[in-house]
């Protein structure tokens, strides 16, 4: 992600929010998605903001659409990148295989000690346990219903890729068309890992969208050269 705010703080401020219990934060008990959208609320009042442009990856984009919707008076505008927002049996046995310190260990010992450095000094292997436990409660209640994502009344712009294993593409346009003018934007490849995806056509996509979500929206029917616009 650091590359991506690298690229991103060079256009406007912009502030990394840690979740509950990540990056060295002392992990609660039990994840829910209201108990991490009451604390990114707070870490916005602890630093005087009123409101924000919020973009989120992965299922930090859905954490930014319940913010919309929960709390709209804190958001300015919503930026997702391949935000996942269906949990059915599939996807959570591949998040379930995902999260996998055994795994991980074996397979990319890599990302291992990055996820060790990046949360010391909590144990990183007991936080990604209780992250795959939010991840299968919702599959038995979802964290935004359709009706609070048609509810959304904030600007959305939802940027997906075109070969990502773990959010297709088909999902990005079905969460952009239950959002009211919500913009759908897709990149050839993919964005996980975030580091195979164009950084620097996301950045320029997010910063014309932010300066201007209605200018973004009204061109949203033009085919681009980085980008296939699905806005019909």
């Amino acid at each position: 992600m650091q590359p991506l705010l690298d690229r991103l703080g060079t256009e406007r401020p912009v502030i990394a929010l840690d979740w509950l219990g990540h990056g060295g934060r002392p992990i609660p008990e039990r994840f829910t998605v209201e108990a991490i959208g009451a604390d990114l609320i707070a870490q916005l009042d602890a630093r005087g903001i009123a409101a924000a442009h919020f973009f989120g990856f992965s299922v930090g984009g859905l954490l930014a659409l319940w913010l919309a919707a929960r709390h709209p008076e804190r958001v300015l505008s919503v930026a997702t990148l391949t935000a996942k927002f269906i949990y059915d049996a599939r996807a959570i046995a591949h998040a379930t295989h995902l999260t996998s310190a055994e795994r991980l260990l074996r397979s990319n010992p890599e990302r291992a000690a990055a996820l060790e450095r990046m949360h010391a000094p909590q144990d990183w292997q007991a936080l990604i346990v209780k992250v795959r436990d939010m991840f299968a409660e919702f599959a038995e209640r979802p964290p935004l219903t359709r009706e609070e994502l048609a509810g959304i009344t904030k600007p959305v712009l939802a940027l997906g890729a075109l070969e990502d294993p773990l959010v297709p593409a088909a999902e990005v346009r079905e969460l952009a068309g239950l959002v009211p003018g919500a913009i759908p934007a897709l990149f050839p490849g993919t964005a996980h890992p975030l580091a195979q995806a164009p950084l620097d056509t996301i950045v320029r996509t997010l910063t014309r969208f932010i300066d201007n979500p209605a200018g973004l929206q009204r061109t949203a029917r033009v085919k681009l050269t980085e980008f296939r616009w699905d806005r019909r």
